[in-house]
């Protein structure tokens, strides 16, 4: 650098103070986001632009102050030297693209890959897209909370998409239920909760079926994406395969620290966390009720399982695709896997303890295991990944039999995959998308191995679930034995079907509270809570490939258009709490030091649309919602009248939730509405999805320094 631009660069410093408000540095274009950034164009040597008193941009640099470390990141050689007031870490992060790997965003949103392979703006900026995989291979939590810092800072400032506010919980269901508990990223297990063995018998109007203490009713909205939960990325699918399905690992109750065994009794990894061996569980069967037959689960199912996710190419499989390699996940026998431990050691944590392991034996002994194995499942990541147990325990890798899947051809796929240890040859047997036979299989007939099977169900009317007999923690008095949901879109008939006893629990919503308060039956009373602050963001989402949402300013100006006190208070009934980037309180990362507070402010909005020089009456724009959900639908009236008041033609409209996923997966809306439960207990769980613009990088390098 010459001494000039140095001399420019210092200046910054003076200008915007020692950082206590402010950084200096280059950065990315605003205006045009979506543009895939050279790693060969060195910086131009302009005047450091001012974005925000934490962000200044240089050529093809951006710096960020956090508050308590500077955060440099830009393309490899184009990097400033700067110079860094004492007591303040530097984390410089450097890359090297990937542009022929790198997918162009159109291509992404033909194949649906929205809130996937990349966020759901379909936003694309290079530089954050580098942080983002920077935190992901950091192992250092200190390093990877400044990182994530400026992730919060710069998603703040570039608003793809608008957080309205972060969720308090709303639970309303009657106190004959019993046992009820909260994790952040799982439902309850529907077999751990119970009734007082006194509350009501009521019909439910869905067959002979009644509501009787051993049956959990459930009033809601919706319906999941699908039934295969290779195809299903929404809190219902979810929902219904915790009940029905196994994953290798899983939280118990209101556990978050540590995971459990489930299909996986013990697990243990090489040193650098690239390699992770799962000893599965023997006597394990999956349940097919639709012909009364059951397979045995093995660590061939695990692989198979794991490789069809990927293969299928859902958004859901990003997961998969970013953080693990299926093609090389293999599967072993128990010989196998001990003839390598006596070889290659590996670290077992367990209970906070950690264990070098020389044996399947050791290994065994270490989890407290002494039951039957059917294998073991090798996977292997491409990078090491900190959170990567928490996503095992996603209800998507619910472990599937492969025979069921494929039928009269299950035999030959086994023989041509050497017994799991060639994944890439079941190609020839899974297609791609969703016209694959596996999928329309599994999406009308699902089989799992979970405490509760599929016996029954009516698209947009009811599910009915079932205790597993097959289960292999089966017990003869579950909490319950059948879970009903019943599907109502009108919130009235909800509160109705609530208050009348004929379901349990209801998916009310905030406006409706008050008709629920204070309703007994007999010794019983609806109970309604609202204490706990969730780590689950609601937010709408800007289309940033499309006029005049891919200009920063126009999206920063609708962010100032928004009655966020309102639709706390009106919509939300209090329920909804200011947050202002993609990260939720308290989680590492999130920040309010140089941050834009977004407050209703119209002068502000009309003054930013002036500087981007639109004219609003030109744009037509649709704000969409999934019909059903009385909040959104308020939401966006509230938004609709305000954007008209700028000039925007605005109007509203709603969809089913199936068909409102399948239109924003592929970029089909202007802005639309939604809310996000973590798949995982991880900022990175929060940024990534909200920011990465799928970038592929040849190289990414992180430097600290104090």
């Amino acid at each position: 650098m010459n001494r000039a631009l140095l001399t420019i660069l210092l200046v910054g410093i003076l200008v915007f103070g020692t950082f206590a408000s402010g950084c200096i540095g280059g950065g990315t274009t605003t205006q045009s986001p979506t543009q895939t950034q050279s790693p060969t164009q060195t910086p131009t040597q302009t005047q450091p632009k001012k974005v925000t008193d934490a962000i200044l941009e240089l050529g093809k640099v951006t710096v960020v102050d956090t508050g308590t470390a500077i955060v440099v990141v830009g393309p490899k050689g184009a990097e400033p030297s700067v110079s860094i007031p004492s007591g303040k870490k530097v984390i410089r992060v450097t890359y090297v693209v990937d542009e022929k790997n790198t997918v162009p965003v159109k291509k992404l949103m033909e194949e649906g890959q929205g809130f996937g392979a990349i966020n759901p703006a379909f936003f694309r900026d290079t530089n954050v897209d580098a942080l983002v995989i920077a935190a992901r291979r950091e192992t250092n939590p200190e390093i990877r909370t400044e990182i994530f810092k400026a992730l919060y800072i710069l998603g703040n400032y570039y608003v793809p998409e608008v957080i309205l506010g972060q969720n308090r919980q709303l639970r309303v269901y009657w106190s004959w239920v019993k046992g009820r508990y909260y994790h952040p990223t799982l439902p309850e297990r529907y077999d751990l909760l119970w009734e007082d063995k006194n509350a009501p018998v009521v019909d439910t109007g869905i067959g002979d079926y009644k509501n009787d203490p051993e049956t959990y009713v459930i009033a809601t909205i919706g319906w999941p994406e699908s039934f295969d939960p290779a195809w299903t990325y929404e809190t219902f699918g979810w929902e219904i395969w915790h009940e029905i399905g196994d994953t290798l690992v899983t939280y118990w109750k209101n556990e978050t620290e540590e995971v459990s065994p489930d299909l996986a009794v013990a697990w243990a990894h090489n040193k650098d966390g690239t390699e992770w061996y799962f000893v599965i569980r023997g006597g394990v069967k999956a349940y097919d009720p639709w012909h009364d037959k059951t397979y045995p689960i093995d660590a061939v199912d695990v692989a198979f399982t794991f490789w069809r996710v990927a293969r299928l190419g859902h958004s859901v499989s990003w997961m998969v695709t970013t953080f693990m390699d299926v093609n090389h996940s293999i599967a072993l026998t128990e010989d196998e896997f001990d003839k390598y431990l006596q070889e290659h050691p590996l670290i077992a944590e367990y209970h906070g303890k950690t264990k070098e392991v020389k044996s399947l034996k050791e290994l065994l002994e270490f989890f407290g295991y002494n039951g039957p194995t059917a294998g073991v499942f090798k996977l292997v990541l491409p990078h090491p990944y900190a959170a990567v147990l928490n996503i095992l325990a996603d209800p998507f890798l619910s472990v599937v039999p492969m025979e069921y899947l494929l039928g009269d051809k299950y035999e030959q796929a086994l023989k041509d995959s050497n017994y799991g240890k060639d994944p890439t040859a079941w190609a020839k047997y899974v297609q791609k998308g969703a016209n694959d036979p596996t999928h329309q299989l599994m999406h009308k007939y699902p089989v799992g191995t979970g405490p509760f099977y599929v016996k029954d169900y009516q698209e947009n009317s009811y599910i009915v679930l079932e205790y597993n007999p097959y289960y292999w923690n089966a017990t003869k008095n579950p909490g319950h034995k059948r879970v009903i949901y019943i599907i109502n879109n009108d919130a009235v008939a909800r509160v109705q079907l609530l208050t009348t006893g004929t379901a349990d629990v209801a998916a009310i919503p905030t406006d409706k509270i008050e008709d629920v308060k204070g309703v007994t039956k007999g010794n019983f009373k609806i109970i309604v809570q609202t204490q706990l602050l969730q780590p689950i963001l609601t937010f709408i989402v800007f289309n940033t490939q499309r006029e005049p949402f891919n200009n920063v300013k126009v999206r920063q100006a609708l962010a100032y258009a928004i009655p966020y006190d309102q639709i706390a208070k009106v919509v939300y009934n209090g329920l909804l709490e200011r947050n202002w980037g993609p990260i939720p309180k308290p989680w590492p990362g999130y920040t309010e030091y140089g941050i834009i507070k977004y407050t209703y402010n119209i002068a502000k909005a009309k003054q930013l649309l002036q500087e981007a020089g639109i004219d609003p009456t030109k744009y037509k724009i649709k704000l969409i919602y999934n019909s059903g959900n009385s909040q959104r639908e308020k939401v966006m009236t509230l938004i609709q009248n305000v954007w008209s008041q700028l000039g925007f033609q605005v109007t509203v409209e709603s969809y089913e939730w199936p068909v409102y996923l399948g239109k924003t997966e592929k970029g089909d809306f202007d802005v639309y509405i939604v809310g996000w439960v973590p798949d995982y207990l991880d900022s990175d769980n929060w940024v990534g999805p909200f920011l990465y613009g799928a970038t592929k990088f040849k190289e990414v390098n992180i430097q600290v320094s104090s």
